[in-house]
């Protein structure tokens, strides 16, 4: 099963509702030194634009250009998102930043790098939180790691890891408690495998810590060896 996603035409049909009612609520807030809401907004439609265009061509384009469209369509989403945060708009919030999901899926089918990742992680983190279907989380946690497959090599390099708040670790922790709760222990070796590779300095805490909620959530016993198993592969002894 895979997951449910609104394409492109539709993420532009909602992000022209959602557009007018920011714009209206945004009214004279906007101060001097800060960008126009009508600005961002209209680059936000060329975008949709621009992309339905590339999708329209019968040219080849390279992945970078695919890759510079949705960092483009991502940057001004996150303005937009920071923008009804201001406001306190969080309904409006929650909805630009669905989009994102829409336009990581239209970069992945394309073959483009991801260049910026927290808005799709925050996008992530919603669904994650509302799906409880066994098969539902699977197709998240696989759809998940297309995600981080298709990060840039800036974002995998991982540089800043004293920042515990970073998109790169979030999302492959969460891909990791997505995949616990799927309670399947295909889904959990795989995405195990690939978070001990992607976040080696944060692996060991995680099965710990998963250790720790396998006992507090009642796990059944055959998720409880597999966090067993990754748990011993990844306990450091301590050095005295």
């Amino acid at each position: 099963m895979e997951l449910i996603l609104t394409t492109l035409a539709e993420a532009k049909v909602i992000f022209a509702d959602l557009s007018k009612k920011l714009q209206v609520r945004a009214g004279a807030v906007t101060s001097n030194t800060e960008e126009p809401i009508d600005i961002t907004i209209a680059a936000m439609q060329q975008f949709f634009d621009i992309a339905e265009g590339v999708d329209a061509s019968k040219t080849e384009f390279v992945s970078n250009d695919i890759s510079d469209v949705g960092e483009h369509g991502l940057m001004l989403l996150e303005k937009l998102v920071l923008k009804a945060g201001s406001l306190n708009d969080i309904e409006d919030k929650t909805d630009l930043e669905q989009i994102a999901l829409v336009i990581a899926e239209w970069i992945i089918q394309r073959n483009g790098k991801i260049n910026i990742l927290e808005p799709i992680v925050d996008a992530l983190a919603q669904v994650a939180n509302a799906v409880v279907d066994t098969e539902q989380l699977i197709a998240l946690a696989d759809f998940m790691g297309e995600i981080a497959d298709a990060c840039s090599d800036t974002i995998k390099q991982d540089i800043e890891i004293g920042n515990m708040h970073r998109p790169w670790r979030i999302l492959n922790i969460n891909r990791g408690i997505v995949a616990t709760r799927t309670n399947d222990p295909q889904t959990m070796r795989g995405v195990f495998a690939e978070l001990i590779k992607a976040l080696p300095m944060d692996a060991p805490g995680f099965f710990k810590e998963g250790m720790s909620e396998m006992i507090r959530l009642n796990y059944p016993d055959h998720v409880r060896d597999v966090m067993q198993e990754y748990f011993d592969q990844t306990d450091m002894p301590q050095i005295h």
